[in-house]
């Protein structure tokens, strides 16, 4: 096993010690070799300690070093009361692969204790390698116990064992608990029979089921299902939508499949964007970009910032409607939006993008805003309230001085100073009155640089 000539006792000198230091810098010396089992074998029961630093070492270390003489000695730890070991063991018998499959089904094939064989058979169906279908397609035949069948289905499922696909759908109508887990399977493997099997089975089963077929259309579906999703849609309960959306959009990416927009699909896509799993919302966002909707832009755009791999996909679309998104923002800011920060950054983002879009704004919808923009100045967070100012100066400085009243003196000292270089900035005579309030400020350094822009602008006045 070991490049450097070690003996078994070398071993227990190093490892019955506390010394973990010791122990790591011994393991990093170490190569695996096959020609020495038996000091494999002795290394690995040192993972029975209790030392949560060894145990990390000694896994590591046989996960890199490819160690796969000891899996025999890995699956006697299956048996284990210690759940820790037995995780650790099936983590990196896992990490072996095809050369762990042998001694699990030499465990698999004599013990008899039902949670042994079931943590044994999980870890078997974690392995993808074509090893595993052949003994599997054995195993699965030998056992009556339904959580052992699941774990076998899952491994046909994960190594898509087309040779399983007849035994899969013989085994559907034995157990009604092995059916959403063959379903998932044949989505997997995805052949035609299983995807008709899968289709004809929609209507006759309960709602666990039909969330399985649902995700294996997406999976292995073709024009057809697309369709009769979209059908589906139509009269879907709420909890369907999301998975039945996210389908069909995989279908019409694969196939290059046009959305219709109609009322069954904008009420799909409200749904989908209103779901608290953030990757529902991706889809709905990455949908959003085929319409142009009043109302789904503003139900998107309740959860802007709230994820930037969100924001991302639904930027250019509201980049593209920004006079509609500008009015969306204005009422969300006036209905308090828990993300009202983020919306005043976008609209910051809208002005850098085109220096004249404010200018290009109706009366009416500038005044809606500056007011929606306003109310922020009294907001409970100080950063929403530093953002609201900087941003009434871009919209429009004038209407932006006349909102500074006596409060903006008792702000704190970061507002106070960003103040004074927004007011720097604009040549208007009102401006003066606030910078003398401001040169008046106990904070030393607001009171300097108030002064200091004062005489600027008195001099060029």
């Amino acid at each position: 096993m070991l490049k450097e000539k070690i003996s078994i006792e070398d071993i227990d000198t190093i490892f019955q010690s506390d010394d973990i230091n010791s122990q790591i810098e011994f393991l990093d010396r170490l190569e695996c070799e096959e020609y020495d089992p038996v000091v494999a074998r002795h290394l690995c029961s040192y993972l029975q300690k209790k030392d949560k630093g060894l145990r990390n070492a000694l896994s590591h270390f046989f996960m890199n070093k490819r160690c796969y003489l000891i899996a025999d000695k890995l699956t006697d730890f299956i048996s284990s009361d210690d759940i820790s070991l037995r995780n650790i063991a099936g983590e990196i018998l896992i990490s072996y692969g095809e050369f762990a499959v042998d001694a699990l089904v030499k465990f698999l094939k004599k013990t008899k204790n039902v949670i042994d064989l079931k943590f044994a058979a999980d870890i078997l169906s974690e392995i993808h390698d074509k090893k595993v279908e052949l003994v599997t397609l054995e195993l699965i035949q030998e056992t009556e116990n339904e959580n052992v069948l699941i774990s076998y289905i899952e491994a046909l499922g994960n190594n898509r064992s087309i040779q399983s696909v007849d035994l899969l759908i013989s085994l559907y109508n034995k157990n009604e608990i092995l059916k959403p887990y063959i379903i998932d399977s044949l989505g997997k493997i995805g052949t035609a029979k299983a995807f008709n099997f899968i289709l004809q089975k929609y209507n006759e089963e309960d709602d666990l089921v039909k969330f399985m077929i649902i995700e294996s259309l997406g999976n292995i579906g073709n024009e057809e299902s697309f369709y009769f999703l979209l059908g589906e849609l139509q009269s879907a309960k709420i909890p369907f939508i999301p998975p039945i959306l996210e389908a069909v959009y995989k279908l019409q990416i694969r196939y290059g499949l046009d959305l219709p927009f109609d009322e069954k699909i904008k009420r799909a896509l409200l749904v989908m964007l209103e779901q608290k799993e953030s990757e529902y919302r991706k889809i709905g966002a990455k949908l959003l970009s085929q319409f142009d909707d009043v109302e789904i832009i503003s139900v998107a755009l309740k959860h802007y910032g709230d994820d930037a791999e969100y924001d991302g996909i639904i930027y250019h679309k509201l980049l593209l409607n920004k006079e509609l998104v500008l009015r969306q923002i204005t009422q969300l800011i006036k209905n308090e939006a828990p993300n009202v920060l983020e919306l005043l950054k976008l609209i910051d983002e809208f002005i850098q993008h085109e220096a004249d879009f404010i200018k290009e704004i109706n009366e009416i919808d500038l005044h809606k805003l500056l007011d929606s923009v306003s109310r922020c100045l009294k907001h409970s967070d100080e950063i929403v309230r530093l953002n609201a100012v900087e941003l009434l100066f871009k919209i429009d400085s004038n209407t932006a001085l006349l909102l500074l009243n006596e409060e903006f003196l008792n702000e704190n000292f970061w507002i106070k100073i960003r103040l004074t270089e927004l007011v720097a900035e604009i040549n208007n005579p009102n401006s003066l009155s606030f910078l003398e309030k401001l040169a008046e400020d106990e904070n030393e350094m607001v009171s300097q640089r108030a002064k200091e822009v004062l005489f600027i602008k008195k001099n060029i006045n």
